[in-house]
């Protein structure tokens, strides 16, 4: 069970602070900041007869973390290692009732000969996060990681199991590598959640272009949770890859497989959240048999080796509230950070994923079933 600061009661109270009350327009309106958090008062006798509402759980999600390398050297570490780099976002976090993020890489102690990619000609990278990060993540507030990209196996076998051996010495779930790693559950205050990632063209990998495979995984884990969380890192890379196309995508001749027919068919077999990451920029959310899809987080913390201008810069932060007896999404928000070189997510005042997420989803799923504010609070559409 997670221990609440008094600051991330606060801010756990303005993630849920979405309510009819509020009535917010896709590209503005009210903030939640505005809105009063008060009911209306009523005598005991009144109380009595009141109906109790479904419990509503509240889930955070980031995209990518790497939270620096130290392949070739150590150059591509803070110098606090890492202790600063979640410093604007572990109250939401730990806050939440679960939160994932992808662990872009791996993250263990060991030496430069376990690199078993080939990176002389410039256009393929090597992660490797040193062993201590794996605090940071829990420092943070994550309690699960997807291990299921396309650099999970940097180093090899050896970088998979000292990775995973690593993820469990420091007390962090995982998910989305074949030979043991395929699943996990996250037991919190009476509630199982289940959790698989998958990923496409990502060798060892829970596979986001097997179809049956998919499946088998979803429908044997749906009877051992209350809630079932996927995730996938899947879709072609770049500013250029923001839209969601409903087709196969493909990027450097590799099959970065169909993630709009992949998370419809995931909720069809049980899963009650799908949430994606891998393009490395925002992507458009859509409500699908009321439940939820974002198909893009992009990167969330990557300090080094990689952009951090325009859409690449833009670091989303998902709360989303699922109704406890059938994972249906109730409300949320999204908080904007913008990724600042050698540093990590910092809050923006601007809004500016919220903002980005937000055209998207009008963009390619008019008829999403969601609104989103400028401020990030999302809404079901009526």
């Amino acid at each position: 069970m997670k221990i609440y600061s008094l600051s991330s009661v606060v801010v756990l109270a303005s993630c849920i602070c979405v309510t009819a009350s509020c009535h917010l327009s896709s590209v503005g309106g009210q903030s939640d900041s505005d809105a009063s958090l008060s009911a209306p008062s009523v005598s005991d006798a009144d109380s009595i007869d009141m109906p109790v509402g479904p419990r509503v759980l509240t889930l955070a999600f980031t995209g990518d973390i790497l939270m620096g390398t130290n392949l070739p050297d150590s150059s591509y570490i803070t110098k606090d290692r890492g202790r600063s780099l979640f410093e604007d976002c572990d109250s939401i976090l730990r806050a939440a009732d679960v939160a994932i993020g992808n662990l872009e890489g791996t993250c263990y102690y060991g030496t430069k000969a376990e690199i078993t990619k080939h990176v002389g000609d410039g256009k393929c990278f090597v992660f490797r996060m040193p062993g201590d990060h794996a605090q940071r993540l829990v420092e943070a507030g994550l309690d699960a990681v997807g291990i299921a990209n396309n650099h999970a196996g940097d180093c090899g076998p050896t970088g998979r199991r000292l990775t995973q051996e690593n993820l469990r010495s420091v007390g962090l779930l995982y998910s989305g590598q074949k030979g043991g790693a395929e699943e996990a559950i996250i037991e919190r205050d009476g509630v199982r959640y289940g959790f698989l990632a998958f990923a496409a063209s990502c060798r060892n990998t829970l596979d986001l272009n097997n179809p049956a495979e998919r499946d088998e995984y979803i429908e044997r884990m749906r009877p051992k949770c209350d809630v079932l969380i996927v995730t996938f890192h899947g879709g072609a890379e770049g500013t250029g890859a923001a839209h969601v196309p409903c087709k196969p995508e493909t990027f450097y001749g590799e099959n970065r497989g169909d993630v709009h027919k992949f998370a419809h068919e995931c909720i069809d077999h049980g899963a009650d959240i799908v949430v994606g990451h891998g393009p490395h920029v925002p992507r458009a959310m859509e409500l699908y048999k009321g439940h939820l899809i974002a198909y893009s987080l992009g990167n969330f913390c990557a300090p080094f080796c990689m952009g951090t201008t325009g859409a690449t810069g833009y670091a989303p932060l998902l709360c989303a509230r699922l109704n406890a007896e059938d994972g249906t999404f109730v409300g949320g928000k999204i908080y904007s950070y913008k990724q600042v070189k050698g540093v990590g997510p910092r809050r923006d005042v601007t809004h500016g994923a919220a903002r980005n997420i937000a055209l998207l989803t009008q963009q390619d799923f008019p008829n999403s079933g969601l609104m989103i504010a400028e401020d990030g609070v999302i809404e079901k559409s009526e």
